[in-house]
């Protein structure tokens, strides 16, 4: 195995769950120190104890409020030294039609899904570019094209992924890499934790998202596409691939084919 990320340290946010668990696990066992940002402060502690405090740092705060990303990034150079990559994985989505969903769920998919990119961006840049490290954050499907019941989320996706596509340009001369991940249907519980369209929890598993990728697969392509400093990398089966594809080719073939399927 490759030692590219030995010694290394990462700023994972969503750590507790889901791709954001399995991207700190491989991390881990790849050598690298792993600082994790989540909600959940008895999950990451649970991490912090099996490795260790000098390996694992948690670090308990919302993505969406400004002071806990600016709290996790300094913590992360305190106690580490120095950091070598962000990738911000912490979302929500929503499900619910636009014209029904309360305008504060808006709010809070476009805080948690874009503006923290920007918070955290802004906060460990300067350490990043020391380290001439990388930005990466997991965007979606949703963030290529949209479907119905996900028109927050979507806003928020398209922000994210052309917020990546600018910053990209400003830095091509820092030696600062900048990857988008457009993941398809993984395995955890997004829909699960999704947004109501009256703000509450779905509280519901869809059947594309209990049969999608494992989280630990999407974790090993995320790891390969940050050592070989890949501009995009697409963890998804081929049904989600194939929709990108007619996204591009032929949007209005994509438009027929949603509306004949369950996306609720």
């Amino acid at each position: 195995m490759s030692e590219y990320f030995s010694g290394k340290v990462f700023l994972v946010t969503g750590a507790s769950s889901g791709i954001g668990r399995a991207l700190s696990l491989e991390f881990l066992s790849r050598g690298a120190v792993v600082a994790g940002m989540a909600r959940s402060k008895d999950r990451l502690h649970t991490l912090e104890k099996e490795y260790g405090k000098e390996r694992c740092i948690a670090l308990p705060g919302d993505v969406s409020i400004e002071a806990d990303c600016k709290r996790a990034v300094s913590e992360t150079i305190k106690r580490a030294g120095r950091l070598d990559g962000l990738v911000h994985n912490a979302g929500v989505t929503m499900r619910g039609l636009a014209a029904d969903t309360n305008t504060n769920v808006f709010k809070q998919l476009m805080g948690t899904n874009y503006f923290s990119m920007v918070y955290l961006f802004q906060a460990c840049l300067p350490e990043i570019i020391k380290s001439k490290g990388h930005i990466a954050a997991v965007s979606s499907m949703m963030g290529r094209f949209s479907t119905q019941y996900r028109s927050g989320y979507a806003a928020s996706k398209h922000g994210l992924q052309g917020f990546l596509n600018s910053i990209r340009l400003e830095l091509a001369s820092s030696g600062v890499h900048v990857m988008t991940v457009t993941p398809g249907f993984v395995k955890t519980d997004i829909s699960l934790n999704a947004f109501a369209a009256d703000g509450s929890k779905h509280n519901k598993m869809d059947n594309a998202t209990e049969s999608g990728l494992e989280p630990e697969e999407a974790a090993r392509i995320i790891l390969k596409g940050l050592e070989n400093r890949k501009r995009d990398v697409y963890p998804a089966k081929f049904k989600e691939r194939f929709a990108l594809f007619l996204s591009r080719v032929s949007p209005s073939l994509l438009d027929r084919i949603l509306l004949k399927s369950d996306v609720t």
